[in-house]
Order: C-alpha cells, then structure tokens, then sequence
C-alpha cells in the first residue's frame, strides 16, 4: 500500500509538472504575449516565442528550487564524479539513437518529422530557436521527464524505461500537426522513431536515476543539442540541407 501510494504521488506530481511545461503555462503567456507573438517585426516575434520559454522556465524553476539548488550544489561541488556518469551514458544511448535511425529512416526513406520541424524552426527562428533547443528545452524537459517521474518509481529499470517511453512519444506526437485518429493513423511508421528518442531518455533517466542529481541528465541533454544545433546550422551553411 504504502509503495502504491508512493507511486499515485509521484506520478500527480510528474503530471502537474508536464500539464505545466506543455499546455498551461505556455498558454497564459502566449495569450499575455500575443500581440508581440504577431508582429510582423521579426525580432519581436522571436523574442515573444523565446520569453515564454523564459516565463516557464522560471515558474518551474520556483516550484522545485528546494531540491534544484540542492542538487546544483552537489554538482558544483564534484562535477567530476556526475560528469562522468552522465557523458557515459550519453554516449551509450546516441550510439543506440544513431543505428536505430540509420535502420529506420532506411526503412521509411526520411527523417523522423520531429527533427524536420527542429530544422525549421532553427533556420527561420534562430534567434528563438537556438536558447530554446541548447538551454531551456533541455532543462525544462529534464525536469518534467526525469526529475518529476522519478518520485513515482523506486526501481531502476521500470523508471528508466517508463520515461524513455513518454520521452520519446512526445517528441514524435508533439511533431505532428494535428491529433485527430486519422492523422494520426497516416503516421504510423512515424512511432518507430521513439526508439531512437528513446534511447537518449531511457540512459538519461539512468544518469539521473544513480547519482540522484538531475543535473547528471541536464548536462548531458545540453551538449546533445548543441551538437545537433552546431550540425544544423553546418549542412545548412555547406548547402546540405
């Protein structure tokens, strides 16, 4: 009973911060934000779009600042031991990530729609894009999908997989344009790409899981998108893209 009601707790907990990070908070400030979201000025918009990333990620930052800062001081105070952890397992799960694309988009002859969107979205909104998808992305995600989860799970493997799974669910519902049945049924093929997103949160959970310091994932999650920011912006110079 008492491992059951550990578990409802933590996965309300988990939930309230996910309703947060993806549909409240971002809808009240869009809406505090609309008219600088809609302004034909270019600079203005982007700044609209990257200030509620900002808004959010200091509404949430306030909500969990007790445990945040705590495991911030730990990290500061040996990096070493969490880096090391955390860059390890990092490695594991992109050499995962990498091999399983290769086998999928071979199979479906293109990139998973999440990461078209993701160039997109850099190369028209740099000025957004770029803070959103090194810093306050990986931060917020690691909070919701790592930190959150973790207080609904005493066992390691039944976590890590458990936030693997809405890791990469998320990234490959969130691409697409609209949930109705059918749209979502002509995107099958498009699940199998939770393997490879997957991958990354099943080891970041992992990180996180045996150092009890989120900043072993946050890390990690921030040099992984950089990295691909850095290859974005490359090929798209090169003419690749």
């Amino acid at each position: 009973m008492k491992n059951f009601l550990y578990f409802i707790k933590g996965i309300l907990y988990s939930l309230l911060l996910f309703l947060l990070y993806f549909l409240v908070l971002p809808n009240v400030f869009a809406l505090m934000l609309n008219k600088p979201l809609h302004s034909s000025n270019f600079w203005i918009s982007n700044l609209a779009y990257l200030g509620i990333y900002i808004l959010t990620f200091l509404i949430l930052l306030l909500i969990i600042r007790k445990d945040l800062f705590k495991q911030f001081k730990d990290f500061i105070h040996t990096p070493k031991k969490y880096l090391n952890k955390g860059l390890s397992y990092w490695a594991y799960g992109f050499i995962v990530m990498i091999l399983s694309n290769l086998v999928i988009t071979s199979f479906m002859g293109n990139i998973a729609v999440n990461e078209q969107v993701t160039r997109d979205t850099l190369l028209s909104s740099p000025l957004y894009a770029i803070p959103t998808i090194i810093f306050f992305g990986p931060f917020l995600e690691e909070i919701v999908f790592r930190f959150g989860l973790r207080k609904a799970f005493h066992k390691e493997i039944p976590y890590a997989l458990t936030s693997a799974f809405i890791f990469g669910g998320l990234h490959v519902l969130t691409a697409l344009d609209e949930f109705t049945l059918v749209n979502l049924l002509s995107h099958i093929k498009e699940f199998l790409f939770i393997i490879p997103y997957g991958s990354l949160g099943f080891y970041f959970a992992k990180a996180y899981y045996e150092t009890d310091n989120i900043f072993t994932s946050i890390v990690p999650h921030m040099v992984h998108n950089s990295f691909s920011v850095l290859l974005i912006l490359i090929t798209s110079w090169l003419g690749v893209l």
